[in-house]
């Protein structure tokens, strides 16, 4: 092997002992590697956890109730394996795929920070969701997640346009799909919509003092 030969040689292991050093090896990268472990097909009507029925199977409910037809929202191309972070997007709804609804952002001035996801994550290590098919916890490659925001903090799908999920607390019964009459728990910390310390009373949190917008009333 002449020396032009070796040197070249050198520097492709090298490269390509670098390129597997950092590639990212990322668990739940989309609906279908993973989720449907414990929430069952998006194309039935059930859920094996928490166990809840819904009124007809999840994609239909998903893209005719809640996003009236937004395909967009969840998938970067029709009929694909949606990705939990990316789509396409919608006129005036960003293409943040499944953490449109699912997350929030808690520090939006970083891009690409990989914490929309935080509350979710702590949402299944508070329910002692075991390890994944590779034998890792979330924890095991996202140890940097900030604390969630509050329930109260709005997902950025939420109210936009032709959306039809308006309070990430609830009051509004916009959350309600399922046979539970639960909604979402997207900071994590079990406590489901007008139960969670971060969420009113009162649907106008107390600042109009608008009766007709109350919606609980306490002795």
């Amino acid at each position: 092997m002449n020396s032009r030969h070796f040197f070249l040689g050198i520097v492709f292991s090298t490269i390509s002992l670098w390129l597997g050093s950092t590639v990212e090896v990322s668990a739940y990268t989309r609906w279908g590697n993973g989720c449907t472990d414990c929430h069952s097909s998006f194309d039935d009507a059930n859920s094996t956890k928490p166990g809840n029925t819904w009124p007809a199977d999840k994609h239909a409910v998903h893209i005719g109730n809640m996003m009236n037809g937004l395909c967009g929202t969840c998938h970067v191309s029709n009929g694909d394996n949606p990705l939990l972070d990316e789509s396409r997007g919608e006129t005036g709804l960003p293409g943040v795929g499944c953490m449109g609804c699912h997350g929030v952002d808690p520090d939006p001035s970083t891009p690409n920070n990989g914490w929309w996801g935080a509350g979710l994550r702590l949402h299944h290590a508070n329910e002692n969701v075991g390890v994944d098919n590779g034998g890792l916890l979330c924890v095991d490659c996202h140890d940097d997640d900030p604390p969630p925001l509050g329930e109260n903090a709005v997902p950025v799908y939420y109210g936009g346009p032709n959306v039809n999920i308006f309070d990430p607390c609830n009051l509004d019964g916009s959350e309600n799909w399922t046979s539970d009459g639960l909604g979402l728990d997207n900071d994590g910390d079990l406590a489901y919509d007008a139960a969670d310390a971060d969420c009113p009373f009162f649907r106008d949190g107390f600042e109009s003092g608008d009766t007709s917008n109350w919606s609980a009333v306490v002795p």
